[in-house]
């Protein structure tokens, strides 16, 4: 399907590094471009301090440089397209592996067709507590999401970025969002609440946002997932197979 895994890898980590920038630089986070990537921080202790990107050769400074402009932990997201210099760095430094997360990535040659029973359409800009809390309340196994706090809050009107919302017989039932970077379509943030489960909202919801990319020009849609999960399992049932 891909004749040159290195320069997909290289496309897709550039691409979500870059998508990831753009929400960062919208929540009022501070970026250190860095190996073809950068380091985001958005305060002590947030959870989505780390790394992205990492494909071009560092040396120990710019980790050293890394490590002081987040603190600890320094969280490094990694692939294995990665400069080889970069594995005897990290053991040196007494870095350590945290979790895996698998990348998916599908053409798009050919449109999905829609899985019915839900209604699926962009978010409105007034709509972004309600996305962020029904995704808050999808990753936390919880269907009372209109009194939740979210851990995070992700912005909406960021540049060609938007969140989809789902909909079962007009009650808000999920969620998920869509970047596009260079004809890349990333997928991130999909969330269904525990009682709407088993209809295939999550995959209507990639099949949505991958129309709204492919009517815009992407070629490629991408998203991760953690091993062996249902969202796994949904995004290859639309056709997407691992990358790496």
């Amino acid at each position: 399907m891909f004749h040159d895994p290195l320069s997909l890898a290289h496309r897709l980590e550039r691409a979500q590094a870059l998508q990831n920038e753009r929400f960062n630089q919208a929540a009022g986070g501070r970026s250190l471009s860095v190996g073809g990537g950068f380091a985001h921080f958005r305060g002590d202790g947030h959870p989505l301090n780390q790394v992205l990107g990492l494909i071009e050769p560092l040396v120990e400074s710019d980790l050293e440089a890394v490590e002081g402009f987040l603190g600890a932990p320094t969280v490094l997201e990694l692939s294995p397209a990665a400069d080889p210099s970069l594995w005897p760095m990290l053991a040196r430094r007494g870095y350590r592996l945290q979790a895996f997360q698998q990348l998916w990535v599908r053409q798009l040659d050919a449109a999905l067709p829609p899985e019915g029973g839900a209604r699926i359409r962009p978010a409105e800009p007034a709509e972004a507590g309600t996305f962020n809390r029904l995704v808050a309340a999808g990753f936390q196994e919880r269907d009372d999401w209109r009194d939740l706090t979210p851990p995070f809050e992700m912005p909406l009107g960021v540049p060609e970025a938007w969140a989809f919302l789902a909909f079962v017989e007009g009650e808000p039932a999920g969620g998920g969002m869509l970047g596009l970077v260079d004809g890349v379509a990333l997928l991130s943030a999909d969330a269904v609440l525990p009682r709407f489960r088993g209809r295939g909202l999550q995959k209507a919801l990639i099949a949505a946002r991958l129309a709204f990319a492919r009517d815009r020009g992407c070629d490629l849609g991408c998203a991760s997932t953690a091993p062996g999960t249902a969202s796994q399992r949904s995004y290859e049932a639309c056709g997407f197979r691992a990358a790496y």
